[in-house]
């Protein structure tokens, strides 16, 4: 099966070479037979939603419907966890994903503040770790 040109044609071609009619996509998507149709030959366009759903209904993803191609998934980034929040995280017990969440908070505050002043880039103590934990996390109300 090649690639079409917009993104009615490749629901339209993906829907005849699975043999789904008309009627059995639009029900598995959710919309109306004519809304479909309206989609296949190119005078409505659809939003995110229905985008969504036809890509379920076909097996496909959403960027195979928008671009004609698939683009492979980048690769994750390891995390690295500073050896100081590492510690600390243990000594209190806090989750994996708490200790995560901290972390990226940690990120985002160095960004911002990396922005409008230097940065002098020492890593934060234990007791720094757990200050922002509490911060974050712990209810201060009461």
């Amino acid at each position: 099966m090649t690639a079409e040109s917009t993104t009615g044609k490749r629901i339209a071609g993906l829907r005849e070479h699975l043999g789904l009619p008309q009627k059995d996509l639009a029900r598995q998507a959710g919309i109306s037979v004519t809304y479909l149709s309206e989609i296949e030959n190119d005078k409505r366009r659809m939003g995110s939603d229905a985008l969504l759903r036809l890509a379920d209904a076909l097996g496909v993803s959403m960027d195979y419907l928008v671009k004609g191609e698939e683009t492979a998934p980048r690769p994750r980034q390891p995390i690295t966890v500073p050896s100081e929040l590492w510690e600390v995280a243990d000594e209190q017990q806090w989750s994996v994903g708490d200790t995560h969440a901290l972390l990226k908070a940690h990120q985002i505050v160095v960004a911002r503040r990396s922005k409008t002043s230097r940065n002098d880039g020492r890593p934060l103590s234990k007791q720094e770790w757990v200050q922002l934990y509490r911060r974050l996390f712990e209810d201060d109300a009461g």
